[in-house]
């Protein structure tokens, strides 16, 4: 599908993952509406989106509220037409213990990571499928794929979204309607504020992984866009990550706690020598 003279909606779009993609995707030639919960953040962000030449509009909204986001459509669909392109990018993470997170913290994550895409999705489909034109991206993330310790909360809204988005993949699969899903590994947003993510509880893999660039992941979800694909993993090491936990979830135990030392040791020496 092409971008240019697109219409398209960003959710949390104010930072992070979601001013990526709002920005690369103005730059490309589509028009954008900025879906966040704060609008100064979201004017800053319209600032660098505007200098590509393209209408962008600020939307405010709760996208936990279905009532709110069918408010916040109107104002799209007025504002731009019918988006043909929606990028669910809205989310947050708390990173506990099961026994100290709380059920607060456990059902604001599934409502903005799943509810949010569910009721921003239920909005703009049908528009899609009159059209016959329209790809949806949700932004789950790697643990969507690979539960890891401390997430459970965090990879239940991930596993759900990653879960919805497959199977309206095959829904919509011989229609002009793609839908996809980007599980991207650590990136460096404010995500990784240590305040809520306790460090030392996370494996040493993903401790100390290179973190991807917000840049990166908008890349991705921009091929899947082009391309049509239903799922992204990345980087590789995630992928492969995901692959061998899916065969095995021993397998994937032992590749978090027992393969990383001699992967890193190996990776050291390599660098020494190539020095």
């Amino acid at each position: 599908m092409r971008i240019g003279g697109s219409r398209a909606v960003v959710t949390g779009a104010s930072g992070g993952i979601g001013r990526a993609v709002a920005v690369r995707l103005a730059r490309l030639g589509a028009d954008v509406a900025l879906v966040g919960r704060r609008p100064d953040a979201l004017e800053l962000v319209a600032a660098d989106a505007r200098r590509h030449g393209t209408r962008v509009v600020v939307v405010p909204c709760d996208i936990t509220d279905p009532a709110d986001v069918a408010r916040a459509y109107g104002v799209v669909a007025t504002a731009l037409g019918p988006p043909d392109i929606l990028v669910n990018a809205a989310g947050f993470g708390v990173w506990k213990p099961f026994l100290e997170i709380t059920s607060d913290e456990h059902a604001g994550m599934m409502n903005v990571m799943y509810w949010g895409a569910f009721h921003w999705i239920r909005a703009a489909l049908p528009a899609m499928i009159a059209g016959r034109r329209g790809h949806v991206v949700n932004l789950s993330a790697g643990s969507g794929r690979v539960a890891l310790p401390v997430t459970s909360g965090f990879s239940a809204a991930a596993f759900a979204l990653s879960g919805m988005s497959e199977a309206l993949h095959r829904e919509l699969l011989g229609s002009p309607v793609g839908v996809s899903c980007v599980h991207p590994g650590s990136v460096r947003t404010g995500f990784w504020d240590q305040r809520s993510q306790p460090s030392k509880t996370i494996p040493p893999l993903v401790r100390y992984a290179p973190k991807l660039s917000a840049e990166a992941v908008a890349r991705n979800v921009c091929y899947c866009i082009w391309l049509r694909w239903p799922t992204r993993t990345l980087p590789i090491f995630v992928a492969f990550l995901a692959r061998a936990n899916g065969l095995w979830v021993r397998l994937g135990d032992l590749i978090l706690w027992k393969w990383f030392v001699p992967f890193l040791v190996a990776a050291v020496v390599v660098r020494l020598l190539l020095r």
